[in-house]
C-alpha cells in the first residue's frame, strides 16, 4: 500500500539522497547591496503547471524584481523538497501534496504563491480502451469515475500528487485504489505518453498539454479535466512555490522578489495571453504548437493573478488530503502558516 506512509518515506529517502555537502548560504539582506540577489530554484516536473517559472525566465522578469535565478528541474516532489530543506535551493516548485505531507512530519515550509489555483490535472485515455468499455469523455462524470475500476493508470511516480489525487477520486466513488486500480510509475512527459501509445496503460494522469498532444496524434483523448469538472478541485492550489520559513524571515525582500516575479508572470495569462502562448511554444519546442494553444485556451483561468491563494483553496486541499489518507489530522488553513500572500504584489 502506498498511501500517506509511502509518500512520507519517499520524501525521507530523497532528503537522505540529496547531498548536503555544499548548502547555500543566506543572501545579504535587501538594501545592503545594490547587486541583484542570487537565488537557486528547483521545480518538480516539466509541464504547463509551472508556466510562471518559464515565462519569468524567458522574459527577464526576475531581474526586474531584483533577483537572479539559477533554475534546475529535479525528478519529482520529494527531491525538490529535499533540495529546499537541505538549503541547496532557496525556493521549490512542487505539487501542494508535498508540503502538506511534509508538514505532518514536521518538515515545515511556506507556500508563497500558487502557480495554478485549481487542480489542473488531466486523465488521458486510449481510444481502444474507451471503445471497449463504452465510456467516453462525453459520458456523465459519475460513469467516467466508476470506469477507473480495473484500469491500468500511468503516472510519473506512484507517490506523487497526481497519483494521490487519483486515489482520492477513486475512494470518493467507492473504488479501492490499492486493490481495484493498477497505478504504474511510467515517468514524465514523453515517457508517460509513450506508455499510453504502446498500450502499457489504459490511461495516464498528469499535466497539460499531454492530452492535447495525444489527441492530435490520434491514439487517445482528454478523458477527465479535474480543474473544470470536479467541484472540489476548482479552487485548489495544485502547484505552489515554497520557501523555508527561516529564509522568509531572514530574507523577506528576496522572497518578495521571487513571489512578485512569479505573480507578474501569471498576470500575463490575463493581460497578454498571446505573448504567453508564444513564450510557452518556445519553451516546449518539441510539443506541437497546436497542443500548447488548445491547452492554454482551455485552462488559462487556472493561473491565478499574482499567484495569489485563498483559504478556500487550502480548505479544499486539506479536506482532500485527509480523505486520501495522505495526512491523519487536519492542518491549519488560515493564512500565515502553511501559506501566505504576504510577499505577493
Amino acid at each position: 500500500m502506498i498511501g500517506r506512509r509511502g509518500v512520507v518515506k519517499g520524501i525521507g529517502a530523497a532528503i537522505g539522497a540529496v547531498s548536503a555537502s555544499a548548502p547555500f548560504t543566506f543572501l545579504p539582506a535587501h538594501g545592503q547591496s545594490r547587486s541583484p540577489a542570487s537565488v537557486k530554484g528547483v521545480y518538480a516536473a516539466p509541464g504547463l503547471s509551472f508556466s510562471a517559472i518559464f515565462i519569468a525566465d524567458r522574459l527577464g522578469l526576475w531581474a526586474k524584481n531584483g533577483v537572479v535565478v539559477d533554475l534546475k528541474q529535479v525528478q519529482g516532489g520529494p527531491l525538490s523538497m529535499a533540495a529546499l530543506t537541505n538549503r541547496e535551493a532557496n525556493f521549490a516548485g512542487v505539487a501542494s501534496s508535498d508540503p502538506v505531507v511534509g508538514w505532518e512530519r514536521g518538515i515545515k515550509t511556506l507556500a508563497i504563491g500558487a502557480f495554478t489555483g485549481s487542480l489542473a490535472m488531466q486523465f488521458t485515455a486510449r481510444n481502444d480502451w474507451m471503445a471497449r468499455t463504452g465510456i467516453s469523455p462525453k459520458s456523465p462524470l459519475a460513469e467516467r469515475l466508476k470506469a477507473f475500476k480495473g484500469t491500468r493508470v500511468g503516472a510519473s511516480t506512484i507517490g506523487g500528487g497526481p497519483a494521490q489525487y487519483m486515489r482520492y477520486l477513486a475512494r470518493a466513488n467507492g473504488i479501492d485504489p490499492e486493490r481495484d486500480i493498477k497505478i504504474l510509475a511510467v515517468g514524465f512527459g514523453a515517457a508517460r505518453m509513450a506508455a499510453l501509445r504502446t498500450n502499457q496503460v489504459d490511461m495516464t494522469v498528469g499535466d497539460a498539454p499531454e492530452a492535447d498532444q495525444v489527441e492530435l496524434e490520434g491514439y487517445g483523448e482528454l478523458f477527465l479535466d479535474c480543474a473544470r469538472e470536479v467541484p472540489i478541485f476548482r479552487e485548489f492550489p495544485y502547484t505552489v512555490a515554497l520557501v523555508a520559513p527561516a529564509f522568509a524571515n531572514e530574507q523577506p525582500e528576496t522572497v518578495r522578489g521571487i513571489a512578485r516575479t512569479l505573480g507578474d508572470a501569471n498576470d500575463l495569462f490575463h493581460t497578454k495571453f498571446g505573448q504567453v502562448v508564444d513564450v510557452l511554444k518556445r519553451q516546449f519546442a518539441s510539443v506541437p504548437g497546436k497542443a500548447i494553444e488548445r491547452s492554454l485556451e482551455r485552462d488559462h483561468d487556472s493561473y491565478p493573478r499574482g499567484c495569489r491563494m485563498t483559504q478556500k483553496m487550502w480548505d479544499n486541499n486539506i479536506a482532500v488530503s485527509l480523505e486520501a489518507k495522505m495526512i491523519s489530522s487536519r492542518l491549519p488553513t488560515q493564512e500565515g502558516e502553511l501559506w501566505t500572500n504576504r510577499y505577493a504584489a
